[in-house]
């Protein structure tokens, strides 16, 4: 009978709890989002507004407070602690981070520098997560540099009571390691020679992971492959036998469709459908729609992969475009090789253009009429960025010209050379990009389509102006686009809370109208911007001023990384 009433007290507390928002106080060093993920929950991003904010059973918080405690001694706050309170519509749980580890000391020995790789400096706050995955980095180095045996001796001395981190990395390789016998395994339909052509290593060769990350990259980038494993963990010594098996796709029609906006061609819609095994050997053929306000196009498409990191491809297709002024229509068709090695590729093309251009109203600048072009094209890419959607580090650089001559079955005689760059370097949290485009367009015999011009102006020009808005104009206003073009642009990216991010960034533009470019008159763009970071990539707006006539500027909103 004593029972019953501590039975009705626990039966009324249970009836009392309720279902209602979490948030959280107090977490200055670590943000909202990772702290519903230690919980099981999840923040909605910005833009799903239909969620609201994630709720809790309030019986089940008193558990989770331990949760979080030992979430945050694993981030360096070895005296944190947590507790919750109910208010009218929402249980908060406080948490008090007090004071933090900080690094005192930090000693290294080893062979080849590693220094780079550790996480902290003298003063910093010791976050035993970071320290872990430092020890992870410093054996893929060693194991990039062939040595797959290495002793490894990584240890944290911390003083609560002091509240001090001493670390200790210690590095004694064994025998450099070489790669042993290498077998392949495929379906039926794919050649063994195929993938094995893809590999970036050789029996005999001095072992490294990179080689087996730039070997998975490179299967990997043929749409036909649903699974691949390179399997480097039946090490004998200093040998390395690598045993490689893939499957392919056992649905090889791929359907896809799409929809976005821009402020350079405004809403675009995309559909196709590929075929990516087609008879064996991860043969792709295709076919693609793409619709936006100022353009068409509908592409036929196959690319087949050869011996020795070849790729060979074909495509044709017809295009319409938009330009102030008149427009332009192109049948088009290409056949090109790439030969890729790591994160260097070369292209060789030959290119079929028949352009017409209509709806003009300045014969002088855009000529109505049709011209056929023969070109070849020459390309060359470097890519060493550690992300495309959203770099922090590395370099990309690329080069690429065409050109044809009338008397080979084109209406005119041209070339035509345009040289891009971008680089990216990290700055505590911040990152810095800059970027520096230059093209040249000469006619040496005949005409050549308007559309082959530069035009600046928008998201990935200059961002003072609309979209092929800057520039000299004919007298009808309409941009008549330039023979040369250099363009730069430096952009400082910066944290902000709630996975926003900030941008200051400046652009500047010499056009000419002859082929050799020229300084003369520069046009210099500022701004300032923001990022949203989502899973797709970031979610930007950039605002746009003529740093000599401040009246004038542009909107510009896109998704990912401009550079």
């Amino acid at each position: 009978m004593k029972k019953i009433p501590y039975l009705l007290l626990c039966l009324a507390i249970i009836a009392h709890a309720a279902i209602l928002p979490l948030k959280f106080s107090g977490n200055h060093s670590i943000d909202d989002r990772t702290l519903y993920s230690v919980v099981g929950l999840k923040k909605p991003y910005f833009f799903e507004f239909w969620k609201s904010t994630p709720k809790i059973d309030e019986t089940k918080v008193g558990p989770l407070l331990e949760v979080i405690e030992r979430y945050y001694r694993s981030r360096g706050f070895y005296h944190a602690k947590a507790s919750f309170a109910r208010q009218k519509k929402s249980i908060v749980i406080k948490i008090d981070e007090n004071v933090p580890i900080i690094v005192e000391d930090i000693a290294t020995i080893s062979p080849i520098p590693i220094r780079d790789l550790i996480p902290f400096g003298t003063g910093d706050r010791f976050d035993p997560m970071k320290f872990v995955e430092s020890k992870k980095k410093i054996r893929e180095r060693y194991a990039q540099r062939g040595y797959c045996n290495v002793e490894l001796r990584a240890k944290a001395f911390v003083d609560i009571e002091k509240n001090l981190a001493y670390l200790v990395y210690d590095v004694t390789p064994h025998k450099l390691c070489r790669f042993g016998d290498i077998t392949v395994q495929t379906p039926k339909d794919v050649d063994k020679e195929i993938i094995k052509s893809m590999l970036y290593f050789k029996e005999g060769e001095i072992y490294s992971t990179q080689k087996i990350k730039d070997s998975y990259k490179e299967i990997y980038a043929n749409e036909g492959i649903d699974h691949a494993t390179i399997d480097d963990t039946m090490r004998k010594g200093d040998k390395v036998p690598v045993h490689v098996s893939v499957s392919v796709r056992p649905k090889p029609i791929h359907f896809s469709a799409g929809a976005g906006i821009s402020s350079d061609e405004g809403i675009n819609l995309q559909a196709g459908v590929r075929h990516r095994n087609f008879m064996g050997n991860l043969k792709t053929v295709g076919i693609q729609v793409k619709y936006s306000q100022i353009k068409e196009h509908i592409r036929l498409s196959g690319k087949m992969p050869l011996p020795h990191h070849y790729t060979k491809g074909l495509f044709a297709g017809l295009k319409k475009e938009k330009f102030d002024g008149y427009d332009a229509r192109s049948l088009f068709a290409k056949t090109n090789i790439i030969h890729k090695v790591i994160k260097h590729s070369w292209e060789a093309a030959l290119l079929y253009d028949d352009t017409t251009t209509s709806k003009s109203r300045d014969p002088i600048n855009f000529s109505n009429g049709k011209l056929r072009l023969f070109s070849l094209l020459a390309g060359w890419n470097l890519d060493r960025r550690d992300s495309i959607l959203e770099p922090t580090r590395g370099y990309r650089l690329h080069a690429e010209i065409t050109g044809a001559l009338k008397e080979l079955l084109s209406d005119a005689s041209y070339y035509k050379m345009r040289l891009s760059a971008s680089w990216h370097k990290p700055i505590e949290q911040s990152v810095v990009s800059t970027r520096l485009k230059i093209g040249t367009l000469k006619s040496l015999q005949g005409q050549i389509p308007p559309s082959y011009r530069f035009y600046a102006g928008g998201m990935n020009s200059n961002r003072a102006y609309g979209y092929r808005q800057l520039g000299p104009e004919n007298d009808y206003g309409d941009p008549i686009g330039s023979y040369s073009i250099i363009e730069g642009s430096v952009e400082y990216r910066y944290p902000l809370p709630a996975n926003f991010k900030g941008v200051l960034f400046s652009d500047v533009t010499w056009l000419s109208q002859e082929a050799k470019p020229s300084f003369s008159n520069a046009t210099i763009a500022v701004g300032p911007g923001i990022r949203y970071i989502t899973p797709i990539g970031p979610l930007a707006i950039d605002i746009g001023f003529d740093a000599s006539r401040f009246s004038q500027y542009a909107i510009h909103f896109h998704i990912g990384e401009l550079f």
